[in-house]
């Protein structure tokens, strides 16, 4: 990223950045990306540190990672271990130094966890046909949406196959 869309702190003793989340969070990762286009000598000594305390303005939270030497990367993932917290801090260590940061992303625990359901479908219609397909993931989001659950994405794993297969009563 450029300068264009980033933040920078005056030059000063440990300089730090604070996300408040408002609320206690179990939060697992940390991504943290920082100028791609100036000044690797400010992507040292990092530190991510995360947890409910505001003392010293947050920064004696728990280290989620500290970063020590240059920074290859611009885009750094920082592992919370499915800590509980409020406070995401981002500080430098160190005097007159300059805190340059592009865009921080925290994903808390349950955003990695994925529920996968096999359906198997008594029906007529051909799931071969895109549109057909495309429709029974309408409809199966707005039977999960009528029982409170909304915040899911529906695919298809494998694409659905024509199988002929005879109901059990007309082999009786």
């Amino acid at each position: 990223m450029n300068s264009a869309s980033c933040a920078a702190t005056f030059p000063e003793a440990r300089p730090w950045w604070r996300l408040d989340l408002k609320a206690d969070y179990r939060v697992s990762i940390v991504v943290v990306t920082y100028r791609e286009d100036c000044c690797p000598d400010n992507r040292k000594d990092f530190e991510v540190r995360f947890g409910s305390s505001l003392l010293d303005n947050g920064n004696t939270n728990p280290s989620c990672a500290a970063i020590s030497s240059d920074l290859v990367a611009n885009s750094v993932t920082y592992s919370c271990s499915d800590r509980m917290g409020q406070h995401v801090n981002v500080l430098i260590s160190g005097f007159f130094k300059v805190l340059l940061l592009c865009e921080v992303e925290v994903y808390e625990s349950d955003f990695f966890t994925q529920s996968f359901l096999k359906i198997a479908f008594d029906s007529t219609a051909d799931l071969t046909d895109p549109s057909v397909k495309d429709n029974v993931l309408k409809k199966l989001k707005s039977a999960l949406a009528l029982r409170g659950i909304t915040n899911v994405t529906l695919s298809w794993s494998q694409t659905p196959e024509k199988a002929v297969i005879q109901n059990q009563h007309e082999n009786g």
